[in-house]
């Protein structure tokens, strides 16, 4: 008999379908915590969604109060991630909850991601779509994105092996677009533009994601049924809807996944303790003495000037170096950087110096999973297992 005064999921067990322990077991990864963000933890914290963990790499302001329902006054000027994952416990305290606060395309291995059921894109930049569909598709793991406008708004579910991919739909206009900025170094004095939006299509899309996150924890149950492949559209200023079969292209570049079964756990190493000196060692454990490790970017171990041939050192990711930090010095001269992307047979004088650096210190995150290429071109993946415990609950996620 149902206890609907003392039962919180009492009506959801009225619902011959749902599967409240399945619900219960769930891992849900939700990237961005701004108003679609909200609405989505919202609505999965209501169901009961048993883990969720949270990633933004923003702050509150109190102009976020119009359209976040989990923000308070209060939290002006707190980290966006933290609060979310406070609120989400205050609303359903059921909900097991973690967050970080970073950059999902730097800061976020793809370790964390493959431990989840569902990864629910709220963003408002496609970079960072373009850097989850490519992480997703890797490691085999459907993902939701939603976008808003004013009164507008669309999502799209992307599963690897069934249906378009996010690039795939992407037109060669939009895809070009996209290259471009890869090229190119970010600014410090850089301002994201504001999208200006309402409450009620932030409500609106983000409770479309989290249905569509239920449906795909039994996705057996609900298969031809699911966004998969297809973008539902909203045009609020008319209140019209549709949904829309999204084209697959062929020989799309994101569709390349790894070969999990190559997959190594790493228990006593980790990003932060491990030098790139000792996880190469372990490389040629496995492989041979030629293996190298392939990084998931491009490092850059120095900035050269072509006028008076002054050299600088660096050791950071291309993509966490501004545009600003070019200058010479010296001369004024914009010096150019020397990058690698492998660890170990790198052609460069600071080669020695930067194996015995630790990884997080070369911006490789927590629990990411890297490539070690041996000579005769077999690879297996790597990952950093040590970084589990400080990342997640492994009682809940390993």
């Amino acid at each position: 008999m149902i206890d609907y005064r003392n039962d919180r999921d009492a009506s959801l067990k009225l619902i011959d379908w749902f599967d409240v322990e399945r619900v219960r077991a769930a891992k849900i990864l939700v990237v961005g915590a701004g108003a679609i963000g909200n609405e989505a933890l919202k609505n999965l914290a209501l169901l009961g969604i048993g883990h969720i963990f949270i990633v933004d790499r923003d702050t509150i302001e109190m102009s976020n109060l119009s359209r976040s329902v989990l923000y308070r006054a209060t939290d002006n000027g707190k980290d966006k991630a933290e609060v979310a994952a406070r609120a989400v416990r205050e609303l359903n305290p059921n909900v097991n909850t973690t967050f970080q606060k970073g950059d999902v395309t730097l800061d976020v291995g793809l370790g964390l991601l493959r431990r989840m059921d569902v990864i629910v894109g709220c963003l408002d930049n496609n970079q960072a779509r373009l850097y989850i569909n490519r992480a997703c598709w890797k490691i085999g793991k459907p993902w939701i994105d939603a976008g808003i406008g004013q009164l507008n708004g669309q999502v799209r579910v992307f599963m690897p092996g069934n249906g378009a991919c996010y690039e795939c739909a992407l037109s060669e206009a939009q895809y070009e677009e996209l290259r471009i900025p890869c090229n190119l170094l970010a600014s410090k004095y850089e301002n994201e533009g504001k999208i200006p939006t309402t409450p009620t299509i932030a409500s609106i899309m983000g409770a479309v994601q989290a249905q569509e996150a239920l449906k795909l924890l039994d996705a057996s149950r609900w298969e031809g049924r699911t966004l998969s492949g297809r973008e539902f559209l909203f045009n609020g200023t008319v209140g019209e809807a549709g949904v829309f079969i999204l084209p697959v292209k062929e020989n799309c570049f994101a569709h390349s996944s790894l070969d999990l079964s190559k997959l190594i756990e790493l228990k006593e190493t980790s990003a932060a303790n491990t030098t790139a000196a000792e996880l190469l060692a372990i490389a040629r454990q496995h492989l041979n003495d030629e293996a190298v490790i392939v990084l998931n970017f491009e490092l850059c171990v120095e900035m050269r000037c072509p006028n008076c041939h002054q050299s600088t050192r660096m050791l950071r990711p291309e993509r966490k170096i501004y545009r600003e930090e070019l200058e010479c010095d010296q001369c004024g001269r914009d010096r150019y950087l020397v990058t690698t992307h492998t660890l170990g047979g790198t052609q460069t004088e600071y080669e020695e110096d930067f194996l015995d650096t630790k990884l997080a210190d070369l911006g490789i995150p927590s629990l990411e999973i890297l490539e070690a290429r041996g000579q005769n071109g077999v690879s297996v993946y790597l990952e950093l297992t040590g970084d589990l415990a400080q990342t997640l609950s492994p009682a809940v996620f390993d």
